[in-house]
């Protein structure tokens, strides 16, 4: 029997993964049956988690970037020493540790669409950890069915070592205040596109299909989402944008409360993206009544179920007729957003806590 679990949260305050983390860990901290809970963390970015008075924690300072040569040295004579469970959200996992394993692995974008990463080196290092999770871990948490089957064909992992569990939002997210007064945002009709600046967001597609049905429409379209610091970030949409006569505008991250407030007042979320491992904005704004438009590939039909109005993203005419429907049909955006609500209360936080902690406590028993 393992007496201990070592979490990693060092990406706590990251974007999707931190939101991941931040919603999970207040509900999972309680039920983890395990006599020392160590929590590995830049301390700036958990000050204040109430979750942390838990007794049984013990919380390290650990501030080594992810991906990085630190971080892997900490597998031998660092943090990461001590045996027992470790939980590792994402595939960075240290491949010197030598004991027990589990990793949540949210997609295998690295592996279907290799190119978009910035180099060789790249490249090979996510298939050189990716392909050391596949040979260590335990388990396997998959954020969705699609990321299961992904999982199971570029890295031949038998299924049974492979758990899916949905992420889940906070059950009260329709409930958040909100920050800024309605005077702030757009004094026209707007769209909404939530998610960071990466090439798989496919945002070229969509400011393209922006431009061509503006004409058509009232509507200005608000990307909201970081656009610096990442390995596969997309580079120059500022031409792009221009093109669209002023109406396309980025916001650069925001906070959640300012967020819910786009959701709520947004004529509709429109989500282009090629590739998702679960695709956190789609269900958000579905919580906050807000009707969704997404693509029809990778994970994203398996979330939004009847709940959105779907479209090919490799097609910039059937974008745009996405967007012209989201922006003109109005039984259409009516019944997308009774639908989205149901929707939405299936991917609660406490689900989502418990299964993790059956997978965790099943093996913290063995």
């Amino acid at each position: 029997m393992i007496n201990g679990i070592t979490i990693d949260l060092r990406m706590y305050k990251m974007s999707g993964i931190g939101r991941y983390l931040q919603t999970v860990m207040p509900k999972l901290v309680p039920q983890l049956n395990a006599q020392r809970i160590r929590i590995l963390g830049n301390d700036r970015d958990l000050e204040g988690e109430g979750w942390l008075r838990d007794p049984r924690i013990q919380f390290l300072n650990f501030r080594v970037p992810i991906f990085s040569i630190r971080e892997q040295w900490a597998g031998i004579w660092g943090p990461y020493r001590a045996k027992g469970l470790l939980w590792v959200p994402h595939f960075n996992i240290p491949l010197g540790y030598r004991g027990r394993i589990v990793v949540t692995i949210h997609d295998v974008c690295q592996l279907a669409y290799p190119e978009l990463l910035g180099s060789d080196l790249q490249r090979w290092y996510a298939r050189r950890l990716l392909s050391s999770v596949a040979a260590r871990a335990e388990v396997i948490l998959c954020d969705s069915q699609a990321t299961q089957s992904e999982i199971q064909k570029y890295l031949n992992v038998d299924k049974s070592r492979l758990v899916v569990v949905y992420p889940g939002i906070e059950e009260d997210s329709r409930d958040i205040g909100l920050s800024r007064s309605e005077s702030e945002l757009p004094n026209r009709p707007f769209l909404l596109s939530v998610g960071n600046v990466k090439r798989h967001k496919n945002l070229k597609s969509l400011i393209t299909a922006f431009d061509r049905i503006r004409d058509r429409i009232p509507h200005n379209l608000i990307v909201v989402g970081k656009q610096e610091g990442f390995l596969n970030s997309e580079a120059d949409l500022s031409a792009a944008s221009t093109m669209s006569g002023g109406r396309v505008r980025f916001t650069g991250h925001i906070s959640d409360r300012e967020l819910t407030q786009y959701y709520r007042k947004a004529d509709g979320l429109i989500f282009p993206s090629i590739y998702e491992g679960f695709g956190y904005p789609i269900i958000e704004a579905m919580a906050h009544g807000c009707p969704v438009a997404c693509s029809n590939v990778s994970s994203l039909p398996e979330v939004a179920g009847n709940a959105a109005l779907l479209f090919d993203p490799f097609s910039i005419d059937e974008i745009g007729s996405a967007i012209v429907k989201i922006a003109t049909d109005l039984p259409l955006r009516s019944n997308l957003v009774t639908r989205g609500f149901e929707r939405a209360e299936l991917f609660g936080a406490t689900v989502c806590a418990n299964e993790i902690a059956a997978v965790m406590n099943g093996l913290l028993g063995a």
